[in-house]
């Protein structure tokens, strides 16, 4: 009987830091979520400030960069490659913009970073593609418009995650 308590307490301290962490998601779902959605905001801000007139270009000739896009179908069944125009205007984009990526290391959870960072290694892929001309512009906004569900897909999945825990709790 002594060592039947003795487990149980073991096993109490045991599970304390586990059930620690689930009250920390019960309590701070709705903040993890709102500092979740307020880093999207930096990082949404912070890749506004590249060039207008780039973005622009991107946006109309290159690679949608919003979805009420009007040339969407356009760019998504374009079978040119960029000229060298184009190249310059996405590598200063691309630069422009990559400076934004380090504030996704601010997200509450390392998932949440973990697919930032994986979609920002899938996008320089696009990229690079199209920098290289081994892929076209519509080969590349397909491939972006597939990477871009799959993502919001996850990242769908990690808030419902941490919503089903809040409410488990």
């Amino acid at each position: 009987m002594k060592n039947r308590i003795s487990y149980f307490v073991m096993w109490c301290f045991a599970m304390l830091p586990l059930a620690a962490g689930s009250q920390a998601i019960k309590n701070g779902a709705k903040e993890t979520l709102e500092l979740a959605n307020k880093v999207q905001q930096q990082i949404l801000q912070c890749s506004h400030k590249a060039d207008l007139i780039d973005q622009q270009i991107i946006d109309r000739e290159v690679l949608f960069l919003r979805f009420n896009n009007e040339n969407i179908n356009q760019l998504l069944q374009s079978k040119k490659v960029l000229n060298d125009g184009q190249v310059k205007v996405l590598n200063t984009f691309r630069t422009s913009v990559n400076r934004c990526r380090s504030l996704s290391s601010q997200f509450p959870l390392v998932s949440m970073s973990d697919l930032y960072q994986k979609y920002y290694q899938q996008i320089d892929q696009i990229y690079d593609g199209l920098i290289e001309k081994k892929m076209t512009i519509g080969e590349a906004n397909r491939k972006k418009m597939k990477l871009l569900e799959e993502t919001q897909s996850k990242w769908s999945a990690i808030e419902d995650s941490i919503r089903k825990n809040n409410a488990a709790q």
